[in-house]
C-alpha cells in the first residue's frame, strides 16, 4: 500500500515543516552520534497508510525534518540521507 494524500503532502528534508495529525511517534531513536552533536531523532508511522517517517530535530541543519524511510523511501531520499550523514561524521 502506498502513502496517503497527507503523507504525500509532508515536506522532506525541511527544518520546521508540518506533519499531520496522524502521525503516531514510535520514540526517539537513540544515536551516540547524533547526541553528541546535539540532534534528536524520532520515529513515527502513519495510523491510515502505515508510511514510516524519521523526523530529525537539529537547528544547525536547515535541510534536517522529515525523511520517509523503510521499503516505500524513494531511492534518492535514502542516498542524499546517507551522503549528509557522511558529510557530518
Amino acid at each position: 500500500m502506498g502513502a496517503c494524500e497527507k503523507c504525500e503532502a509532508i515536506v522532506s528534508n525541511r527544518r520546521d515543516a508540518p506533519g499531520h495529525e496522524n502521525l503516531i511517534s514510535l520514540g526517539v531513536v537513540r544515536s551516540t552520534g547524533q547526541q553528541q552533536r546535539g540532534v534528536q531523532h524520532e520515529a513515527y508511522t502513519c495510523a491510515t497508510c502505515g508510511t514510516d517517517w524519521d523526523y530529525l530535530y537539529d537547528k544547525r541543519d536547515p535541510a534536517s525534518g522529515w525523511r520517509r524511510c523503510g521499503a516505500d523511501a524513494p531511492l534518492e531520499a535514502v542516498a542524499e540521507a546517507v551522503a549528509r550523514a557522511v558529510r557530518v561524521a
